[in-house]
């Protein structure tokens, strides 16, 4: 079999460390008077397996879970508080503690995705004195109560780490793909950070200066020695979709027959693939063009002519109709709403 599968997982695949994440999620909720089997239904697990440490479960079945408890969670605080868990039990705690600064831990959550930290990819650019962070989920998401659930859960840590680090989230900016839900009370008691809703992108930004702050009780020796017992843990295979997301950013002009040959499968199975995973081609590439033009007209202010250049159109027409589809805008109109905000 290619390189390119043979280190790769797919959204019905055993994904190491989310079982982790999962035993927490169930009993969150357990304490909050939800029955586990209410939970685990339709997920064929079993909560005799989490106690047991037998149990085996893939993306898939954990954004099942995420659906369940969303249903049986009225205060909508299940993803918030599992946010804040994620290192229980992670070989990355002890690194996370000695390191020298926030950029360290970006790294090392980067280089060393353990425990289920590779369901979450993220694209990191910088402009005028912070970084930016556009988050997408590595499986992609089967519908939008999964997608809020995981931008909950990922902000959460991001908050928690931050402030546990840092000491406070003053600076922390996050930009959500979705309307300011009910339950905003939970995003300003666990997060308390600047939130943006109603925006193109789930992204956090922080200024240069926090992101690169030496913390003054990191240990480098210590840390080292974290690094080395990581380096003994197998790394989880990469998410399929990423790397299919991966190749076709590199390589924006290729058609699907291309990509799908150099993922050594036929063009039907390859569809069969994308399908699998809750995306199509087209839409795999209107999302990454999606995602460059939001970002570069609402940061970086650039021009329609240099943005309809980078992203390979012939001419703006044809990108401010491209850019409406994807966006339900116009880039003049999203200029307006940046101003007007």
């Amino acid at each position: 079999m290619s390189a390119r599968l043979s280190n790769s997982s797919y959204i019905d695949s055993p994904c190491q460390g989310l079982q982790s994440w999962a035993a927490q999620l169930v009993d969150l909720a357990k304490h909050r008077g939800v029955h586990p089997d209410k939970l685990l239904k339709g997920t064929k697990l079993f909560y005799q397996d989490f106690a047991a440490g037998t149990a085996s479960l893939s993306v898939e079945q954990f954004y099942r879970l995420q659906e369940n408890c969303r249903q049986f969670d009225n205060q909508h605080q299940l993803s918030f508080l599992l946010g804040r868990k994620l290192l229980n039990h992670n070989p990355l705690y002890s690194a996370f503690s000695q390191a020298e600064s926030l950029r360290t831990l970006q790294k090392l959550l980067t280089r060393t995705p353990l425990h289920g930290f590779n369901l979450f990819n993220a694209e990191h650019k910088y402009h005028q004195g912070r970084h930016y962070f556009i988050i997408n989920l590595s499986f992609g998401a089967i519908n939008a109560i999964v997608e809020q659930f995981c931008c909950e859960l990922f902000a959460s840590f991001i908050a928690a780490t931050c402030k546990w680090r840092i000491g406070n989230n003053s600076d922390l900016c996050f930009s959500f793909p979705y309307a300011q839900p009910t339950h905003i009370e939970q995003y300003q008691t666990n997060l308390q950070a600047n939130c943006k809703f109603s925006q193109q992108l789930f992204m956090v930004s922080i200024s240069d200066q926090l992101y690169n702050k030496h913390l003054i009780d990191s240990c480098p020796s210590l840390l080292q020695q974290s690094l080395a017992a990581i380096q003994q843990q197998p790394l989880p295979a990469a998410s399929w979709l990423q790397l299919v997301r991966n190749h076709v950013s590199a390589h924006p002009q290729q058609n699907l027959e291309t990509v799908a040959q150099h993922f050594v499968m036929s063009p039907a199975t390859f569809k069969r693939k994308l399908k699998q995973h809750h995306t199509r081609f087209s839409a795999l590439q209107d999302c990454i063009n999606r995602q460059t033009a939001v970002f570069n007209i609402t940061t970086l202010a650039q021009s329609n002519e240099t943005l309809a250049n980078e992203l390979n159109f012939s001419d703006l027409t044809n990108f401010r109709r491209a850019f409406k589809r994807w966006t339900g805008t116009t880039p003049s109109q999203l200029r307006s709403i940046i101003t007007n905000n």
